[in-house]
């Protein structure tokens, strides 16, 4: 027995109807369960009982054992003064508050199976431990979880994108800039991308926006790749460009030591990447311009180009007969549509615009193909499960991190109405 069970079965009015007896064998009634504390403090606060036709506001703690008051030290802790009913599994002692007042406790009960099946839920080994009882859920509850898993995660990385613009100082262009610089890392090289970006001024970028090559002797020069000695006439050509600009604009590059390559697909070498967010800074003000104004095309990625050296080239000074890394490819521009340029929109929509349509932003992502993962693949042939577009994928993924990897059934709707169904059999 655990206290988030427990939880669960006041939260969600699950115990047994007609037991609501305190131990001293007064009956009483919960008129409202009170809203659920995450935060230190009750359990829960403002709810409402009816005592001897005496209605009593306040908060309500819930504990396995009647004693786990003592051992939670909430004895002589003021936020608990005004605490008036106390709800546990087991009433080991009776528990006196600091006005001398005995404090009404119940011991909830609840349908054994409701437990079991909990219990169930917890010891499951398979990834998705409710894929037995999936068909106990209505496709209505399936289809509104769906929706809020995926609005949940695209929420998470609007918080990650609000941080960024405190750090810009509400900049709007600066912060697209270095969640774009941070995304084309894609996971492996996102932390070296963001530092990249973050010390290097995008007037500086802004500045060499009709000059790719100089945009590439910026980007490669900040990402510490030119200090080597050159072995091919290009890159000499860029450490030149580089040493030029570097004094010019007072700018210092990170360590290239800071950048991965172990076991990766050299159409995600950093360098190949480089290249390309060099390509997409000579774009960039059309890039910020239709997103501020609602008018983005999932056309534009289509449009960036490098510059002919990485027809031949995974890297710098190593030819490749095997290299076309000139552009994007799909799943590259799909994945930065889902980490940039949604988000980015679905956030400056909200935080700019009273009268934001959230759902157009939230409907792009149906026109984005299904990430194929580990994580999304582990739903694969769960009925109602399905895995069609970036829309569904993005909950497949949130739901699977954030809820069934650890084991948070009860925090789930689709565990909640299978709970639920269960404590109506």
């Amino acid at each position: 027995m655990n206290e988030d069970f427990l939880h669960f079965i006041y939260k969600n009015r699950l115990w047994i109807e007609g037991t609501e007896m305190l131990t001293d064998n007064t009956p009483f009634e919960i008129i409202d369960t009170g809203l659920h504390n995450h935060d230190s403090g009750p359990d829960f606060f403002n709810a409402k009982i009816k005592i001897d036709g005496i209605i009593w506001v306040g908060n309500v703690e819930i504990h396995v054992n009647a004693s786990d008051w003592h051992k939670h030290h909430h004895d002589g802790d003021h936020a608990y003064d005004n605490v008036i009913l106390h709800v546990v599994y087991n009433s080991d002692c009776d528990i006196t508050l600091q006005n001398g007042r005995t404090l009404p406790t119940w011991e909830i009960s609840f349908p054994h199976t409701l437990y079991n099946r909990y219990s169930d839920f917890k010891l499951k080994e398979n990834a998705i431990a409710c894929t037995e009882y999936i068909d106990l859920v209505d496709d209505l509850h399936i289809t509104m979880w769906i929706e809020k898993m995926t609005i949940e995660r695209l929420e998470h990385k609007s918080e990650h994108i609000s941080e960024i613009l405190k750090f810009t100082n509400g900049n709007w262009n600066e912060t697209l800039y270095i969640v774009a610089a941070r995304n084309f890392g894609f996971g492996t090289n996102a932390l070296p991308f963001e530092m990249l970006a973050m010390q290097t001024p995008l007037n500086v970028m802004l500045h060499n926006a009709d000059n790719l090559f100089a945009l590439e002797a910026i980007t490669f020069g900040q990402a510490g790749m030119l200090n080597g000695q050159p072995n091919d006439e290009y890159t000499r050509n860029l450490a030149n460009e580089y040493s030029f600009q570097k004094t010019k604009y007072g700018l210092s590059p990170i360590a290239e030591s800071t950048w991965k390559r172990s076991k990766m697909h050299p159409t995600n070498f950093p360098e190949t990447r480089l290249a390309q967010f060099a390509a997409l800074m000579q774009n960039f003000q059309i890039l910020i311009d239709d997103i501020l104004n609602g008018r983005f095309n999932p056309k534009f990625f289509d449009n960036l180009k490098t510059s002919e050296y990485w027809e031949t080239h995974f890297s710098l000074g190593e030819p490749s007969s095997k290299s076309k890394a000139t552009g994007l490819g799909q799943q590259a521009i799909d994945t930065i549509l889902i980490n940039t340029v949604i988000p980015f929109s679905y956030i400056y929509g909200k935080t700019t615009n009273p009268n934001f349509d959230s759902e157009k932003i939230i409907d792009m992502l149906r026109t984005v193909k299904a990430e194929n993962n580990r994580e999304t693949r582990a739903f694969a042939g769960i009925h109602r499960m399905e895995n069609n577009n970036a829309f569904e994928s993005q909950a497949l993924l949130n739901l699977k991190k954030n809820y069934c990897d650890h084991k948070r059934c009860l925090n789930c709707n689709i565990g909640y109405q299978i709970m639920k169904k269960v404590s109506n059999l």
